[in-house]
């Protein structure tokens, strides 16, 4: 009778000081975001097996899908991806998430599972979880994940318009520029050029006629002269003798 009691006094304080096995755990970091919206952030998700060693893992993750779209994911380093149905999947529809990879050799450490990349779509409070879906497999093809990771919050806020003083928007003004500037020449400007450059050439056209006698050859035209003076004083000194001897 005493051994009974003794035996069951020893039972009950082993099971009151053992030490629970420690499983897998999927971790996310951040756990808080604040991003404006129309841009994308980044969710890391790593698997810490802890005292275990894990071989296959999957994470499915529920989000708002009128909020949040997911873009893209990528998987950590040495992580073999599974593509059959019902685990890979990325639903926005819905706003399900839903990875499968295997590590070749089992990890028992921490590391990266991948990457989610989320774009907000508009704002809002929303919140990313796991489901209870998630599991982690270990040699003996038993799920030895613990608990699904804490939520994610995410607050999505308007998008700040950055203040537009002059010019094209979003372009800020540029200082008056201390050069002379000069002016572009328009159509009326350039006629009146043409015109005014047309009456130059047609005066000085004009005048070397004149002064060429209309042979338009300045050679001529002083020959001309010439002789025209000559004549000129050959008929006045005709003329004037011809007084002389009257007189």
């Amino acid at each position: 009778m005493t051994k009974s009691i003794f035996r069951n006094i020893l039972v009950v304080m082993g099971l009151f000081f053992a030490v629970p096995a420690l499983a897998a755990v999927f971790n996310f970091s951040p756990t808080s975001v604040n991003v404006e919206a129309g841009k994308d952030f980044a969710l890391q998700i790593s698997l810490n097996p802890q005292a275990t060693v894990s071989y296959t893992a999957k994470i499915e993750l529920n989000y708002p899908a009128g909020t949040l779209e997911v873009k893209s994911f990528s998987f950590g380093d040495d992580w073999m991806m599974l593509k059959q149905p019902g685990y890979d999947a990325i639903d926005n529809t819905n706003g399900v998430l839903i990875k499968t990879a295997g590590y070749p050799g089992g990890i028992s450490s921490s590391a990266s599972f991948g990457t989610v990349y989320f774009h907000a779509k508009k704002t809002g409070n929303a919140v990313i979880s796991a489901t209870a879906n998630s599991l982690v497999l270990d040699s003996l093809s038993k799920n030895v994940l613990s608990s699904t990771p804490n939520s994610v919050s995410v607050a999505v806020k308007e998008a700040v318009q950055a203040p537009v003083t002059s010019g094209e928007p979003g372009t800020a003004s540029k200082p008056a520029s201390t050069t002379p500037s000069q002016e572009t020449p328009t159509e009326e400007n350039v006629n009146q050029e043409a015109v005014l450059s047309n009456r130059q050439a047609s005066l000085l056209s004009s005048t070397a006629n004149i002064l060429t006698l209309g042979t338009n050859n300045p050679g001529i035209g002083a020959i001309v002269v010439v002789i025209i003076i000559a004549i000129f004083f050959a008929v006045y000194l005709f003329g004037r003798k011809s007084c002389n001897r009257k007189s």
